[in-house]
């Protein structure tokens, strides 16, 4: 007990540092969304109202023993501790100033509340009553009240006004009640009221209950020292850990707290030989420590990824703030380097959220000028299915930019992310109407060829007269040309019966009769008519997907023709379809698909029908799962691409790449399709 000496200066600033950096962390936490200027004092008043208590002021008087001292004794450790709170304040303060220079949040912006009605006002505290957070929820409560509270009065002092222009009236019976928003935010303010109070009195209880550890610790440890018996250092170590894992104490009793603990360490270090080796052991391997994490925090600053440093680097600050002290003639030197290394990365962030703000606004430019081009296809209307697929692809094409265009500010994208994908549902809604009365159409034309193969199977067995067996049959085809498409899945099907049929007749009316050659020279010329068709249709501004299969299925039903005509024919119709093909007024889609009806149609009309249809599916099955495979590949490598200059530019060769491949496999799969119905 004699010859007591001040605990080291750095010893005190570092113990006690950690704890008065969590008391600061929790009253940053209580004052968001307050304005700027509101300091840490009038935000811990304001919870002080709810919990009932008034904060104390922190004052460095600090008790190191409840035993009598004598007095000179008493004073020289008045002293010593008070030299420790006033030398607390260098490094401290520069990590919160540090701290403090970590850019704001959205969370922390003030709510005016000047402008709020009644109803407004309890729509806000509803929305704040589901609020999980209570020190969210005080943040706001008060200002609501009082918000509320003004205009409660101000209605008040109206209705008395009104109440006094009556003659007759005694002013002392005038009683307001307010109406049902009145009553219904009060109940609302007290509920909450309650919970803020429960809160900070169950946070006030844990504090107290962590006081009452932290003095049976002290107690503990003073009973060591005042017996100065020999102790396995490791029991102290553990008596440390201790004292570390119990949590917060009432802020007035903090630093009185960290003081007598850091007291009392230094007397049992002073009363053993060992203390200084120690210290100067602990000291060395602590500048070992600090050094590798101010080496930690440079290398930061070139890792090119800021948000991660920016994370990395606040888990340096909690690793140095618990490392313990250096060396005195290392000590500045070494804050210093940490906190040039920590400017650079905080200077560093501040200027990537500036840029990225003013990208975020380029992007919100951009996608509101996608929103008013995709309004013009929210309420689109056709009867054309060309049409329809024209206005699909662009609203496509819409949508992939929208996924292109990078961020948004927050507060900005509920809102245009609403209106654009509204329009978008919009249009496909429409859409989806349109085709769900197409395809009912079509199934109607399928039962209308239905009934016509149904009839003509019933002419081909008829004994009727050929004439007018034919008569009746042509009548049969050209009430076929004028039916509409019928579902994909039935269309080569429903027209090769009916074909068969046609076919069949007219094979057995050629094998009955003698005028052959006029039936073939009569085909001739159909064929001839209907190539001059395609031939004018190809130079039409607007051509029909339906129209083109109308024709050429038409041209299918048709008959032979002369023998010697029919490699003329068949090169003037490979010519008109051709030119068809080139049209402007068709899409890659439909052509991919006139040319698959085609293929497929001359496959089973040829030779080795069977065996050469198995290996066109064979040819386009191998295409799609080779495609399929190099997709997977692609979008494979894409997420191993870093983000850099170079890296976005693979991104967006590799992603047209994919967008490429994927229209192919989706026009293999329609003539999959195609082939496997015909």
């Amino acid at each position: 007990m004699e010859n007591e000496k001040p605990m080291p200066k750095e010893l005190a600033e570092e113990q006690i540092s950690e704890n008065v950096q969590q008391e600061a962390e929790l009253i940053g936490d209580e004052i968001k969304g307050a304005h700027n200027g509101v300091n840490n004092l009038k935000e811990t008043q304001e919870e002080s109202e709810v919990s009932g208590h008034v904060p104390e002021e922190k004052k460095p008087v600090i008790k190191v023993a409840k035993e009598k001292k004598p007095k000179a004794k008493k004073e020289k450790e008045d002293v010593v501790l008070d030299l420790v709170i006033v030398d607390n304040t260098s490094e401290d303060n520069e990590l919160e100033e540090v701290k403090a220079e970590v850019p704001p949040t959205s969370e922390d912006e003030f709510i005016d509340l000047t402008e709020f009605n009644k109803g407004s006002l309890v729509e806000f505290i509803k929305e704040l009553e589901k609020e999980t957070e209570i020190k969210k929820v005080s943040r706001h409560l008060r200002n609501l009240k009082l918000r509320f509270d003004d205009l409660f009065n101000e209605e008040k002092s109206a209705a008395l006004a009104n109440y006094q222009k009556e003659e007759g009236v005694n002013p002392e019976d005038f009683l307001f009640k307010g109406d049902l928003l009145d009553t219904e935010f009060e109940e609302i303010y007290q509920r909450l009221n309650q919970k803020r109070h429960q809160f900070f009195t169950q946070l006030e209880n844990k504090k107290e209950e962590n006081l009452k550890k932290k003095n049976t610790l002290l107690d503990q440890l003073r009973d060591i020292v005042d017996n100065n018996f020999d102790i396995d250092i490791k029991l102290i170590k553990e008596l440390q850990a201790t004292w570390q894992a119990i949590g917060q104490v009432p802020s007035n009793q903090n630093k009185s707290l960290w003081a007598n603990y850091n007291a009392l360490m230094d007397r049992f270090y002073d009363s053993r030989s060992i203390y200084f080796e120690l210290k100067d052991l602990d000291r060395k391997k602590n500048l070992i420590a600090k050094t590798e994490l101010c080496e930690k925090a440079e290398n930061l600053n070139i890792n090119g990824n800021l948000n991660t440093a920016f994370k990395e680097l606040n888990d340096l600050h909690e690793e140095y703030k618990l490392v313990g002290p250096v060396p005195r003639e290392n000590q500045e030197e070494l804050w210093q380097r940490f906190k040039t290394a920590s400017d650079e990365i905080y200077n560093n962030r501040r200027a990537y959220l500036e840029t990225l703000k003013m990208s975020f606004n380029e992007n919100l430019v951009e996608k509101r000028a996608l929103v008013e081009e995709i309004q013009g296809y929210a309420n689109f209307e056709s009867g054309s299915v060309k049409d329809w697929n024209t206005a699909s692809k662009k609203v496509a094409e819409l949508q992939n930019k929208w996924d292109l265009i990078g961020g948004i500010p927050r507060e900005k994208s509920k809102e245009i992310n609403k209106l654009f994908w509204g329009y978008f549902k919009q249009f496909f809604a429409i859409r989806a109407e349109f085709f769900k009365q197409f395809d009912a159409e079509k199934q109607e034309n399928l039962e209308k060829k239905r009934v016509l193969v149904t009839r003509a199977e019933e002419l081909n067995s008829s004994e009727d007269d050929l004439d007018k067996v034919t008569d009746q049959l042509k009548q049969l085809q050209s009430q076929w040309r004028e039916i509409g498409a019928v579902p994909d899945k039935y269309r080569n099907k429903i027209y090769n019966q009916f074909k068969l049929i046609c076919d069949s007749f007219f094979d057995k009316k050629r094998a009955k009769s003698q005028i052959q050659t006029k039936d073939y020279e009569e085909n001739y010329v159909k064929k001839q008519a209907i190539i001059e068709e395609l031939n004018l249709l190809s130079k039409s501004s607007e051509i029909s997907f339906e129209q083109i299969f109308k024709i050429v299925d038409a041209y299918m039903a048709i008959g032979y023709v002369p023998r010697n005509f029919i490699k003329k024919m068949n090169e003037s119709f490979d010519k008109a379809i051709a030119n068809l093909l080139a049209a402007d007024g068709i899409s890659e889609e439909e052509r991919n698909e006139i040319k698959m009806h085609l293929q497929v149609t001359q496959l089973k009309q040829g030779p080795q029908a069977e065996v050469k249809m198995h290996q066109k599916d064979v040819q386009i099955k191998r295409k799609i799962s080779s495609l399929e495979s190099d997709v997977n590949i692609w979008k494979t490598n894409i997420d191993f691409f870093s983000a850099s200059k170079n890296a976005d530019k693979l991104k967006l060769e590799f992603n047209e790449k994919i967008k490429l491949a994927e229209e192919e496999l989706a026009g293999l799969k329609e003539q999959l399709i195609i082939l496997r119905q015909a």
